[in-house]
């Protein structure tokens, strides 16, 4: 397999991970390598490329230089028959393992938040496409991603897991008691994520939610005053992230 092949794929409309995630992708391999063996890492196979999600050998070079420039990796470039040194001796700083470290514990956060919800619920389904997500996006330029949005080749439950640790806050809707949704607020709350509550407001005033959440901020919603439902959800996130617009 070529870098042509893979820039067939990425124009195919199945993008791989942008380089500030592939960056993240190198320290957590060279990470996991090192705390499972004690030593550096030899030499980085010719496929570590495509590990950690890069379009060709020659950008992950650049990129390990970058980081090696910015004191987070420690290691060696030699020289090679292919057109890209080998990456021998490989390992992370102080300030890399610090790195690694808060990564490993969702201290890191992206520019996105993770939905959980019920899917298939079109009154709801609605809601999220047509003033969740343009809502979010304008209020706070943050993007809002489900597991749909983020699927990916592997385990989704490790998927799932990684999307919530990366994530920037939660947004939870409980109005259908979905075990799933309850979890992964349970996942964030677990790692210090915001966590903000949604529920319908019909739902919530007749029956509210599971008794551990229900005493939590939760912004009801209908299908009615999404204006309004639109202004409480970003004022909320605003103080969950110490968002404050400046005049």
């Amino acid at each position: 397999m070529d870098s042509t092949f893979i820039e067939q794929f990425i124009k195919s409309g199945c993008p791989g991970p942008n380089p500030a995630d592939q960056i993240i992708n190198i320290i957590k391999y060279i990470g996991d390598e090192v705390s499972r063996s004690g030593e550096r890492v030899f030499r980085i196979p010719f496929e570590f490329f495509a590990i950690v999600g890069s379009i060709s050998p020659a950008f992950v070079v650049d990129l390990v230089s970058g980081l090696k420039s910015r004191d987070l990796v420690d290691c060696e470039f030699e020289p090679s028959g292919l057109l890209v040194p080998h990456i021998m001796n490989m390992t992370l700083t102080i300030d890399g393992w610090e790195t690694y470290e808060a990564e490993r514990r969702g201290q890191t956060s992206g520019n996105y938040g993770f939905l959980a919800m019920k899917f298939g619920d079109v009154i709801l389904e609605t809601l999220v496409a047509d003033v969740i997500k343009p809502t979010i996006r304008s209020g706070i330029k943050h993007d809002l991603f489900d597991n749909r949005d983020l699927a990916r080749a592997g385990v989704i439950d490790n998927l799932m897991r990684a999307h919530i640790r990366d994530s920037a806050f939660l947004i939870v809707d409980l109005t259908h008691d979905n075990s799933g949704a309850y979890w992964e607020a349970g996942y964030g709350e677990g790692l210090g994520k915001p966590v903000i509550y949604l529920c319908e407001r019909g739902k919530f005033e007749n029956a509210q939610t599971h008794f551990d959440t229900n005493h939590c901020t939760t912004i009801l919603w209908d299908t009615v005053s999404t204006d309004l439902f639109g202004r409480e959800l970003i004022a909320t996130l605003r103080r969950s992230l110490n968002l404050f617009e400046t005049r």
